[in-house]
C-alpha cells in the first residue's frame, strides 16, 4: 500500500495530478500500479488523511490543494520532490526555526508540569547519545530528547501534536544529517544541563539557556546548508531562532492602530 501511496503522492507534489484533478478510477490506478483494487482503495484512504485528496461518492477521488489542506506528513515527500515556491535556502531557514520553537515550547512544558522523577527516558537519551558518533544517530536521538520532554510534561494534546511531527521529522533528520554533520561538541553537556533545569522548573533559564545553544548551532547549520548549495545561499545576517515569548505583546496592537490611518490619509 505505502508504495502506491507514494507512487500517487508524489504525482500530486510534483504536479502531475493537479489541485482539483479527478485522478483515474481504482481499476486503472490498479492496473498501471501493478496492484489490486483494494491497495489502490487503501491507499487513497491513507492520501485522505494526508489531505491530498478527498473522495466524492460517485464522482471518485479528487486531488486537492496540498498546500493548503496537508499534514505535517507531507513533508519529507515535499523536500524530496524539490519543487518550492520559495527559495531552498528560505525554507531551510523556515524549518530550522520552526524545529527551534517546538524544542523551546518542548523545555517549556517539561520544566513547568513534568512531576518528579519523569525525566528518566531523557536522561537516557542523553547517556546513550554521549556514545555516538554517526549524524544521523545523533540527530534521532535530539529528536527522541525533545519528544521525551514533552511526554514528561503530561500535558496530552501538546504530546499528540508532537507525535504528528515525530514521523516526518525523523525522516527529514535521516535525509539532511549526513550533510549537515553530527552535533556540537558540547551537545551532552549542553543538553544535561539543560536537563537539570528542567527538573528544577526552572522554564526562564531554561528556554534561555536553549535558546543561547539553538543560535550558535543553527549559525553553525546555516554556514554548512550554505556550502552545500553554493555561494549566494546564505542571508545576509545570522538568522536567529525566537521564542514566542520575547515577542512584544504591543507589536500587534501598533500595527492595527497604524493600518486605518494610512486608509484615512488616501482618502
Amino acid at each position: 500500500m505505502k508504495r502506491v501511496a507514494d507512487k500517487i503522492l508524489s504525482r500530486i507534489i510534483s504536479g502531475a495530478y493537479p489541485t482539483g484533478l479527478r485522478l483515474p478510477a481504482e481499476v486503472e490506478l490498479a492496473d498501471e500500479l501493478a496492484c489490486g483494487r483494494s491497495t489502490v482503495r487503501e491507499a487513497l484512504q491513507h492520501l485522505a488523511t494526508l489531505g491530498v485528496v478527498k473522495s466524492r461518492r460517485g464522482s471518485g477521488a479528487h486531488v486537492l490543494d496540498f498546500r493548503r489542506e496537508g499534514t505535517p506528513a507531507l513533508l519529507p515527500a515535499y523536500l524530496a520532490a524539490g519543487r518550492f515556491e520559495k527559495p531552498l535556502f528560505t525554507l531551510a531557514k523556515e524549518l530550522l526555526h520552526l524545529r527551534s520553537l517546538l524544542a523551546i515550547e518542548a523545555v517549556r512544558l517539561a520544566a513547568l508540569h513534568a512531576p518528579p522523577g519523569s525525566l528518566v527516558e531523557a536522561r537516557a537519551i542523553l547517556e546513550r547519545a554521549s556514545a555516538s558518533r554517526d549524524p544521523v544517530t545523533q540527530a534521532m536521538d535530539e529528536l527522541a530528547l525533545f519528544r521525551a520532554l514533552v511526554v514528561a510534561s503530561g500535558v496530552w494534546p501538546a504530546v499528540w501534536l508532537a507525535n504528528a511531527y515525530w514521523a516526518p521529522l525523523r525522516e527529514t533528520h535521516a535525509l539532511f544529517a549526513p550533510a549537515m554533520g553530527g552535533s556540537p561538541e558540547d551537545y551532552v553537556e549542553t543538553m544535561g544541563r539543560l536537563v537539570d533545569l528542567v527538573e528544577k522548573g526552572d522554564a526562564v533559564t531554561a528556554v534561555r539557556h536553549l535558546e543561547k545553544w539553538l543560535a550558535r548551532v543553527d549559525d553553525a547549520l546555516f554556514d554548512r546548508l550554505a556550502g552545500v548549495l553554493g555561494d549566494g545561499a546564505a542571508p545576509a545576517v545570522p538568522i536567529r531562532p525566537r521564542a514566542p515569548a520575547r515577542t512584544p505583546k504591543t507589536s500587534s496592537v501598533r500595527r492595527t492602530v497604524r493600518s486605518p490611518k494610512r486608509k484615512e490619509s488616501k482618502k
